[in-house]
């Protein structure tokens, strides 16, 4: 199996597999990785707006609720 793998073969496994990563949806954003970093859907040309506070309020909330 090892002398059936190109190089080619893995940038495109690796390019696939960070595309998913960055459009996977996330529960403490509330969007994934890839739109609020770069403020776009990840899948459709869509802009994503993110709103930090109301984000980092949320996180806050779950970790106090964790710690409890």
């Amino acid at each position: 199996m090892a002398d059936s793998v190109e190089e080619s073969d893995i940038e495109d496994f690796l390019d696939n597999a960070s595309r998913a990563l960055r459009s996977t949806y996330h529960t403490v954003l509330k969007a994934s990785p890839g739109a609020a970093i770069f403020g776009r859907d990840m899948m459709f040309d869509v802009p994503f707006l993110a709103d930090w506070n109301k984000i980092g309020d949320y996180r806050q909330r779950q970790t106090d609720r964790n710690r409890a």
